[in-house]
Order: structure tokens, then C-alpha cells, then sequence
């Protein structure tokens, strides 16, 4: 059966003034535009199956508007909402989109008009639909680096050489009997090129990367980031011309594997989905819980107007409510993962920072398949299990910023890997 294609995009650029995410501290909202801020779709359809998948230049989509996201494509579209892969790339340089503790106020209608034009895509994609071939192929580049330095209080956010990365890049090529066609293609590493004081509008390295593809190409490209919660780019609080340079370093990687991708026979499409419930850590007993929302207030009240200071404090009462609820308080986290089978080749979507040793180890036991990071929420980090040992800001701290109140256990990793071998049986 044909496989059939198309691809639409969308522009999403906020006003100057807007809260911007990523970063904490920022001394204002955006007050100028470096480079749109796109939403791109592809659909894939054989006969009557079809799948989606969407990329943003966000930071990332709270788990509850990806579901109003979905619910109005398959209004308008049919398609299954199980079958929509939203994939944020996590620049720090975008709008604020998610709903992190102390970095100021969501733009409701500013959400709004992405949520509109998500959907807007997405029709548009179905409606480009022509027949096609699909190519793959995973050239080596890398340009991030492990950011999880040793450092003798404890481990920090620097460069580890010695840690995991993902050395390549994933490329799927479709190309129509024209010649026309489009990319995805996929890398791991955070968007933080630029730094906490650019207040400048950014889809970082990963825009550069897309536009350097379709400036060579004529074909739309998508960016989809994978288990970049421990990988930076080598060079931080960088410059544009730093963002730039890496950005084209990593497009000229993806256009090396358009060059020699070779050809996928899609069998059929395959979709599935779940939510797992993932360990937390266990709670701290109701004395901690009292000193840390008492330390939280002093140091609010004595560091007036500091964002991490209230978000800290909003952290600190809503753990104590925690744990005065006891056994009444839902001792999990929501996970959702999914899968989008082209043929043998999968779409593994993770709500969440993945560490880079997952995709690594998930990618090798079940090849073809391309880590999506971001995927449909985000629910924190998600390190593997021998990491927490070791601490540091995304064990320790980082989940105090998110919606959570508490930080998943180590054993959810193991969930993790069962459940994604059983997703990608299921689909294959």
C-alpha cells in the first residue's frame, strides 16, 4: 500500500514583552524578535491509517493543553489522538509555555493562538497529502556535551567529557515523485547556545539548523530534540554567532544523511500509547517539610521581587500540603509514552529530559527507533538510575520548578525501558 505524505507550517512568534521560559532571573520579558518562532507538521497516511507528528520552537506544552491539542485535530481531522506526536524543541530563548515555578505569568492568549496554530498545521499537512517514499539514515555528529561536571561539593552544570552523549542525528527524508518532500531529523542537546541575560526571541541552534536544511534543500524541516536532559552544547551563554555555527554544524550533518539515507519499506502505520505511574521519592517527614516552607519565606521576604526565591516557597508550601495529606496524596507521576511505527522504524515519544544513556541503550535494543524527548508534556527530568547517587541541579532541585512537588525515583527507569520495549513490540 502507497505511503502517502505532506507537510504544512505555521508561524507562532510572540509579541516583544512576553514572559520569556527556560531561564530564571531574566531582568525582563522578550524585547526584541532575533528569529521566527515556527510550528511545522508532517502526516503520514496509508490507506485509511494516519499519524502526526508536530514540532514547535518552544520550550514546552503542559501534558493538559497537548490533550486540547489533540482533541480538536481529531475534530477536525480524524485522526486518532493516540496517532499525534507534539514535540517541543526546549529553546530557552521562546516564549514561556509551561507552567514553571518563578518564571513569571503564561500568556493565555498568547497559548491560545499556538494551540490554533498547531491544529491549523495539522489540517494543513493532511490536506498536502501526496505519495512518496520514505529514507533513513544516522549520521555521527555531535555537537553537545555531558553537563554533568564532578566537582568536589557535589556535581554541577559544567562539561564532562568522560559522560554520555548521543553522537548522531537521526534523518527521515520523504520525498514525493517530484522530488519535493520533507525532513525530520532528530538530535540530542539542550537549546541553551544563548544564555539567561539574551532577551531576544530564539529558536537557538536547533531554527538554525532547520533553515540551513530547507535554504539547501527547498524541503521542510522539523526538528524533533531527544534525551537531552544531561547534554548542553559545548559552547554556553554563547553568542548568535555561536549559535550560528552550531547550528549549521548539525545541518550540514543532517544534509550529509539525506545524502546517503536509504530507503525504508513502510508496511504499514502503527500507533500506541499509555501513561505509566512512576515511583516518587519518599516524602520528607512533616518537621522537614515545616522548615523548608519557614527557610523559603525568610528568604522570600528577605530577597524581595527574586522569582527563584517565591518559586521556591511555592515549592515548599505545596510539599508541606503534601505531607499533612499522607496517605490521601497520590504517591506517583504520570508518564505518557508513545509510539509512531512507520514500517519497522519507531517514533519512541517521553514526556520529559530523558538522560542521554536511555536513548543510547533504548535505540541499540531496538533499532530503528529515534528517542523523542519532549513528547506530548514534560514532566521534568528523567535520569537514569545510577545518576541519583550522584545528585546535582537536575535530581535535586530541578523538579521544585515544575509542577511536580516531588522528584520520581530511581526505579522509574527500569519502568521506563519495559514499558518502551512492550510499546514498541506493540507497534512493530
Amino acid at each position: 500500500m502507497t505511503l502517502h505524505f505532506g507537510a504544512a507550517t505555521a508561524d507562532i512568534t510572540p509579541p516583544v514583552g512576553i514572559a520569556m521560559g527556560g531561564y530564571w532571573g531574566r531582568r525582563s520579558g522578550a524585547t526584541h524578535i532575533r528569529d521566527r518562532l515556527m510550528a511545522k507538521a508532517l502526516v503520514c497516511g496509508q490507506g485509511a491509517s494516519r499519524v502526526a507528528l508536530v514540532a514547535v520552537d518552544l520550550v514546552g506544552l503542559d501534558a493538559d493543553v497537548v490533550r486540547v491539542i489533540r482533541e480538536k485535530i481529531g475534530r477536525a481531522t480524524d485522526i486518532e489522538g493516540a496517532a499525534i506526536m507534539i514535540c517541543a524543541s526546549h529553546t530557552h530563548a521562546g516564549p514561556l509555555t509551561f507552567p514553571f515555578r518563578g518564571m513569571g505569568r503564561i500568556d493565555s492568549g498568547y497559548l491560545e493562538q499556538v494551540v490554533d496554530a498547531v491544529v491549523e498545521v495539522v489540517v494543513g499537512a493532511a490536506a498536502d497529502s501526496r505519495p512518496g517514499r520514505l529514507y533513513y539514515a544516522r549520521p555521527q555528529v555531535q555537537i553537545g556535551i555531558n553537563r554533568r561536571e564532578p566537582h568536589p561539593q557535589g556535581t554541577r552544570i559544567g562539561q564532562n567529557p568522560a559522560g554520555p552523549v548521543v553522537p548522531y542525528a537521526h534523518v527521515l527524508r520523504f520525498v514525493a515523485a517530484d522530488g519535493t518532500g520533507a525532513t525530520i531529523f532528530n538530535h540530542a542537546c539542550h537549546p541553551v547556545v544563548l544564555g539567561y541575560d539574551n532577551l531576544q526571541i530564539s529558536s537557538d541552534f536547533a531554527g538554525v539548523a532547520a533553515r540551513y536544511i530547507e535554504a539547501q534543500t527547498g524541503d521542510q524541516a522539523l526538528f524533533v530534540n531527544g534525551a537531552c536532559g544531561d547534554v548542553n552544547p559545548r559552547i554556553t551563554n554563547g553568542s548568535f554567532a555561536d549559535v550560528e555555527s552550531l547550528g549549521q554544524e548539525l545541518g550540514r550533518a543532517v544534509l550529509e544523511g539525506r545524502a546517503a539515507a536509504v530507503p525504508v519499506e513502510v508496511s504499514a502505520l502503527r500507533w500506541a500509547h499509555e501513561r505509566l505511574d512512576l515511583p516518587l521519592r519518599p516524602l520528607p517527614p512533616r518537621w522537614r517539610a515545616e522548615v523548608e516552607k519557614f527557610k523559603w519565606h525568610l528568604r522570600a521576604r528577605l530577597a524581595r521581587g527574586s522569582e527563584v526565591s517565591k518559586a521556591q516557597l511555592e515549592w515548599a508550601v505545596a510539599m508541606r500540603k503534601w505531607v499533612q495529606a499522607g496517605a490521601e496524596c497520590a504517591r506517583v507521576q504520570s508518564f505518557e509514552m508513545q509510539a509512531l511505527a512507520l514500517g519497522e522504524l519507531v517514533l519512541l515519544g517521553m514526556e520529559g529530559e530523558l538522560f542521554a544513556r536511555c536513548q543510547l541503550d533504548l535505540e541499540a535494543a531496538h533499532e530503528p527507533a529515534v528517542l523523542c524527548g519532549f513528547a506530548n508534556g514534560c514532566i521534568g527530568y528523567v535520569p537514569t538510575a545510577d545518576e541519583y547517587a550522584r545528585g546535582g541541579y537536575e535530581i535535586d532541585l530541578a523538579y521544585k520548578f515544575y509542577p511536580s512537588v516531588q522528584m520520581i525515583a530511581p526505579a522509574s527507569e527500569s519502568l521506563i525501558r519495559q514499558r518502551a520495549a512492550a510499546l514498541i513490540a506493540k507497534v512493530r
